[in-house]
């Protein structure tokens, strides 16, 4: 099984947005044609709530400064990919039909999520590498039955 993993292609991350990515918008029209090769196909998609421990205004700090939380050193963001806002929304031309899977992270208000595998806390699965496994051993299942 092949699988292509495509992270946070999300309106923030593109120009325009709050920590945008110059021309990031350039790799949604390679990354869909990518797709056309993989057998699974997952997004990932931070989808933080208002007022997420890791944005500065959280903690009336500075964007870019850094404090301490209960799983380490957190760097502290602009409000970004906050639940349900443009930002948070996929690029509009990314195809999302094409998805077999979209893994939300960074969701729980204290914990950030860079990992498409654990939070920032390390211990907390974000589900993908036990839906990886389902998927493979659904498809050695497939194989052997058409045998």
């Amino acid at each position: 099984m092949n699988a292509l993993i495509v992270s946070d292609v999300q309106n923030d991350f593109c120009p325009n947005g709050q920590l945008a990515v110059v021309d990031g918008d350039e790799t949604v029209d390679p990354i869909n044609l990518m797709m056309e090769d993989f057998y699974t196909v997952v997004l990932t998609q931070d989808w933080h709530p208002s007022g997420h421990s890791s944005f500065a205004s959280s903690h009336s700090l500075e964007t870019s400064s850094a404090k301490k939380m209960f799983y380490g050193e957190q760097f502290l963001w602009p409000d970004q990919c906050v639940q349900v806002s443009s930002g948070a929304m996929f690029h509009s031309r990314l195809n999302t039909l094409r998805a077999d899977l979209i893994i939300r992270k960074g969701y729980q208000a204290k914990i950030d999520s860079f990992s498409v595998f654990f939070e920032n806390n390390k211990k907390t699965s974000t589900g993908l590498g036990g839906s990886l496994e389902n998927a493979l051993t659904e498809m050695k299942q497939t194989k052997v039955n058409l045998i």
